[in-house]
């Protein structure tokens, strides 16, 4: 499984084939969850937000000094203007693919013009993110609180997929950049405001758009295998399978999390209400 051709204009190339090696993710998505298991609290605290929202006692809320919280705000920022400059360039990227291609050409990327205008460099960049990204599950640790199985799957699977659909430059990988990144966006704006105090409503329809997106995005990828001449190789064919299979599991846990979570919270507030 050597790696895919490089796409063109990528920051540091001479670090293309170390990141594209199929052991790379594999190795660091290991690590990853092995470091979580290992650091992992057995009984973690919760957040600020999810304190407000419960019948949480002050020992078990998550405090935070001032570096700490200004680390997870700029944190919080780069990532969500990060995800806003690559949902800016990939969606009118789409947008003009099917502009200037009928509607086959356009969705099978047949001559691969959003592959090499967009998708290849963007791709690549957003693959890359996905390693930066478990800093987030560093961040929850240092809180005292425990990093849930979405949470380690997740990050440790996203790397996984995110190199399939690249190195085998698989078309669907779009789906995975445009809609993660547009998620992102928000998603980390959210978290910005909260952990600087800030309360914005709408965490609920957030975690809505997230499931989602899953449910569409997989919808679309398993479309790629019966769409005639969308998939020319067998290693394309196989990155679908790894998302489509990474996806299944991710959008179980997402909803499980959020049965969970906004039903604690809505009894929570009826009990307020009541007392």
């Amino acid at each position: 499984m050597e790696a895919g051709p490089m796409p063109a204009g990528i920051p540091f190339p001479e670090y293309y084939d170390f990141f594209m090696h199929w052991k790379t993710p594999l190795a660091i998505a290991a690590t990853y969850t092995i470091a979580v298991s290992l650091f992992n609290p057995k009984v973690g605290k919760v957040s600020r937000v999810v304190a407000k929202s419960t019948n949480a006692k002050p020992a078990e809320k998550t405090e935070s000094g001032a570096a700490m919280t200004a680390f997870v705000f700029v944190h919080n920022l780069l990532l969500c203007i990060y995800s806003g400059i690559t949902f800016y360039n990939m969606f009118p990227a789409m947008i003009n693919n099917f502009r200037t291609h009928g509607i086959h050409d356009a969705f099978c990327d047949t001559d691969k013009s959003l592959w090499n205008n967009a998708l290849g460099y963007w791709g690549y960049l957003f693959y890359l993110s996905k390693f930066y990204e478990v800093i987030d599950t560093i961040i929850i640790i240092l809180k005292g609180r425990r990093s849930s199985l979405l949470q380690t799957y997740h990050h440790a699977g996203a790397m996984i997929t995110m190199w399939s659909g690249i190195n085998y430059q698989a078309t669907p990988i779009w789906i995975f950049v445009v809609f993660n990144s547009f998620i992102h966006t928000i998603m980390y704006c959210y978290y910005a405001c909260t952990c600087i105090g800030l309360h914005p409503p709408g965490k609920k329809y957030l975690t809505t758009m997230q499931i989602s997106q899953f449910l569409i995005g997989t919808s679309l990828a398993i479309s790629y295998l019966f769409v005639p001449g969308c998939i020319r190789t067998p290693g394309a064919q196989m990155a679908v399978w790894i998302n489509v299979g990474y996806l299944f599991p991710l959008t179980y846990l997402f909803v499980d999390f959020a049965k969970r979570t906004y039903s604690k919270r809505s009894a929570a507030a009826a009990q307020k209400k009541a007392q």
